[in-house]
């Protein structure tokens, strides 16, 4: 295996045209896949320099975040903690600081993981992410990108450059919880995280995402549109933790049974909301 490190968009895509060519930004899952025979890349092209890829800044209400960006940098981010407070909160329970510090958003969202915490604020705050190659720039929703269990959208000789944010036109009061085998640095068994809006009792408007449940992390539009303008009783509720099981398709594992996990997201969508009448 060859090392190439780069300092330049130009030299990335020079670099990604070489048969077997993987990019390294910090590794905590590269690594780990090549350690266990998952991948095994002839030409391991570090971007850690390329400074266009990193750091976050906010242009015409869109926060923008470089795809090389550590997540230890984006929780010291005043911008993303003020305009973002969920994916914030997140990024604060993922892993540990030595993880943080290496991991990268754009990293975690090429692993395509079911599990990964950070796509359910992305899909929440319907986040785009900016593809590059030699025929120039693409933009895809995230949950266009997500495909499958390791499986994104990225053609040959494409990697991802930036994750785009649109800040919300209203507050929003976010929610995230998820249930694993351990108190710390767990994998989620079932994740749940909202964005929720309610004037005088009423829905005005909901996000709900869910990771850990289906191939892909995703959003749960059914349980959305059900609550949009909807008076918060008791008997509404009642309706909403039948519909999340419904809208999701778990399956089971050494970690938990899809019937658990179908429960969990379930009693987290009613956490969040009765969190909110709180």
């Amino acid at each position: 295996m060859r090392y190439v490190r780069v300092d330049s968009i130009p030299e990335i895509l020079n670099a990604l045209c070489e048969d077997g060519a993987r990019l390294l930004a910090g590794g905590t899952d590269l690594i780990v896949k090549m350690r266990s025979g998952l991948a095994a890349p002839t030409v391991l092209i570090d971007i850690s320099d390329v400074e266009c890829l990193r750091g976050v800044s906010e242009t015409d209400g869109v926060v923008e975040i470089g795809a090389a960006t550590p997540e230890e940098d984006l929780l010291a981010s005043a911008l993303l903690r003020e305009r973002l407070p969920l994916l914030a909160k997140v990024l604060g329970a993922l892993g540990s600081v030595q993880i943080r510090n290496r991991g990268t958003l754009g990293g975690n969202l090429v692993n395509a993981s079911p599990a990964a915490d950070g796509a359910v604020p992305l899909l929440l705050y319907d986040a785009e992410v900016l593809l590059t190659s030699r025929n120039g720039d693409r933009v895809l929703s995230v949950e266009s990108f997500l495909r499958g269990p390791g499986q994104t959208a990225l053609e040959e000789f494409e990697f991802v450059r930036a994750v785009r944010l649109p800040i919300p036109d209203r507050p929003f009061q976010p929610f995230f919880h998820k249930v694993g085998r351990r108190r710390a640095l767990t994998i989620a068994i079932a994740s749940v995280g909202a964005l929720i809006h309610i004037e005088d009792n009423r829905v005005m408007e909901t996000r709900f995402a869910a990771g850990s449940v289906a191939p892909v992390p995703l959003r749960l539009r059914r349980l959305e549109d059900r609550l949009r303008g909807a008076p918060l009783s008791e008997s509404m509720l009642a309706e909403c933790a039948p519909l999340a099981a419904e809208s999701v398709s778990p399956i089971s594992d050494v970690r938990a049974s899809a019937e658990y996990r179908r429960a969990v997201v379930g009693g987290l969508v009613m956490r969040a909301l009765r969190s909110t009448l709180s």
